[in-house]
């Protein structure tokens, strides 16, 4: 039997009725799982360390670069306490780099998890092998701006 334009104008209201329940159940799910995470999940007063390092050469430099990539891997990977961990090289000076590191707290997540992990101690007795001129500074977040808009 063929079906009627009638029919078929309540099976596309139905069709369109069900889409949209379907939509407004999804959205509504991802709200409710979005509640229980808050906007600004950094806790409050992070720790933070900022190493300058300078190097005899441009191929130690990037000697080291190669040995920090994995590290800093392992840390994304594996330390949830480790906030950022990045390696920027200097604008100015092509054998000298910073290090920021920012960690949820310097007791736990900085002594603890990151200074005692097997990658860390895989990678400090190499870059120490470079002997890099080292300056650091250690610092508790002021909790005043931010760090990435992604907080």
């Amino acid at each position: 039997p063929a079906v009627s334009e009638q029919q078929m104008k309540a099976i596309s209201s139905r069709t369109l009725a069900i889409s949209c329940l379907q939509a407004c159940a999804i959205g509504f799910g991802a709200g409710w799982l979005a509640r229980s995470y808050p906007v600004n999940t950094v806790p409050k007063g992070a720790f933070f360390l900022l190493v300058e390092m300078e190097f005899k050469s441009v191929a130690d430099r990037e000697k080291a670069e190669a040995i920090f990539a994995p590290e800093a891997r392992w840390c994304r990977d594996h330390e949830p306490g480790t906030l950022s961990y990045e390696w920027a090289r200097s604008d100015s000076n092509d054998r000298a780099i910073i290090v920021v590191e920012r960690y949820a707290d310097k007791e736990t997540a900085c002594a603890a998890v990151h200074k005692s992990s097997d990658a860390f101690k895989t990678f400090r007795p190499q870059l120490a092998a470079l002997e890099p001129v080292i300056n650091g500074h250690s610092y508790v977040a002021s909790d005043i701006g931010y760090t990435s808009r992604l907080e």
